[in-house]
């Protein structure tokens, strides 16, 4: 049996990356007889079988209100409290078979740390997304806590993906760090979640708009993309910036929500939007000119991929992961540590339409990794081949 674990998309509709890849695996995986989706049952600390209220969710067959909109297991664990005499758990790891596989693209903030991976029968493989709240302590002591928690439980897996050479050297160096013995690694960099066919990649410079896909967090740095945003508005072009973003920390989003109200009140066009479908997704890459992603940080930077996937040239970084994902072409680099060179990198694409068209045609011409293609590549590691 393959056990795909879809904890954190069965407990919540935001589309952030853990629960768009979740949610990309499940279709991929849904179908094949030896494909089990499962849930963690944090007040049991076991897992169990997903039900149709999870499906629902996981699915997009539900909607996503008030404190749903914030990127938190909490929800989850009250939910957990809730049905403690109604979910029926797995009985693992005794009823785990030798020949069974436990795949978990999940954070392991919570207790499933504590689950005895190591001795359990079954291949067990997690995912390791970033190290960001370990390299930014100052950010929130509590995710550096939950972080490291997560980290200490992947030491005990029987192999680990890292979805980017930088996750990888991160992940590594906190183990060392922990003293702990490493698993098995493999660097596979996220496939393109979108399951329908790639778009015509048609340019759409005439439009002038502007797009940002992350949730509000201060690595994210939204603060530096409006100020660049008011310089070259009040230098008098004229374009339209959306912003696509669930909550994280209420300090940092109450800081952006201000300056977006004081962009609005001056008559500015800019507009947010907590979360969307995959179709509204797919509508807002499609309708925009080009994307920013002026993030500090990122363990891989999915947002990048899909704007290229779309044909949408991008305003970013070479740091870290992000380089990784922009030296294949269809970016326009700047230093996303100076407001004054996002606003370069921006200006150049609103108003030199050669520059723009010569990085739409770098867009178009990338190769995408499909869900096949990453099953395909990880399926070795996965059955225990050498890593």
């Amino acid at each position: 049996m393959i056990y795909l674990d879809v904890t954190s998309a069965a407990q919540s509709r935001l589309n952030t990356g853990v629960k768009r890849i979740q949610r990309g695996l499940h279709r991929f995986l849904l179908g094949r007889d030896d494909y089990q989706p499962i849930c963690w049952q944090t007040v049991k600390r076991n897992y169990r079988r997903l039900d149709q209220p999870g499906r629902a969710v996981l699915e997009e067959e539900s909607k996503t209100r008030a404190l749903g909109l914030i990127d938190s297991f909490a929800p989850g664990l009250a939910r957990d409290a809730l049905r403690f005499f109604h979910d029926a758990t797995l009985h693992w790891p005794q009823a785990l078979r030798s020949e069974d596989l436990v795949l978990v693209p999940d954070l392991l903030w919570d207790n499933r740390g504590s689950f005895p991976w190591q001795g359990a029968a079954g291949r067990k493989i997690g995912v390791f997304h970033d190290a960001i709240a370990l390299r930014r302590p100052q950010q929130s002591r509590i995710d550096r806590y939950f972080c490291r928690h997560g980290v200490r439980a992947l030491a005990r897996f029987d192999g680990v993906l890292c979805i980017s050479h930088e996750a990888q050297s991160d992940l590594h160096h906190f183990w060392r760090e922990e003293k702990l013995k490493p698993a098995p690694t493999r660097v596979a960099p996220w496939p393109v979640p979108f399951t329908t066919e790639r778009p015509p990649a048609t340019p759409n410079f005439s439009a002038h708009r502007l797009l940002y896909v992350a949730r509000l967090e201060a690595h994210k740095n939204h603060l530096r993309l409006l100020a660049a945003c008011r310089q070259l508005w009040r230098d008098g072009l004229r374009f339209e910036l959306e912003l696509i973003g669930c909550l994280a920390y209420p300090d940092t989003a109450w800081k952006i929500f201000r300056q977006i109200r004081a962009l609005q009140q001056e008559g500015l066009s800019i507009r947010w939007r907590a979360q969307v479908s995959e179709a509204e997704l797919h509508a807002a890459y499609r309708a925009s000119s080009f994307t920013v992603f002026p993030s500090l940080i990122e363990g891989f930077g999915l947002p990048v991929l899909e704007s290229l996937w779309h044909g949408r040239p991008v305003v970013c970084g070479r740091n870290g992961a992000l380089g990784e994902l922009a030296t294949g072409g269809g970016c326009e680099i700047v230093d996303t540590m100076d407001e004054a060179s996002i606003a370069t990198g921006m200006r150049r694409l609103l108003t030199d339409e050669a520059r723009y068209d010569a990085l739409q045609a770098e867009a178009k011409a990338r190769i995408f990794r499909t869900w096949a293609d990453y099953w395909n590549e990880i399926a070795g590691f996965c059955a225990g081949d050498a890593a």
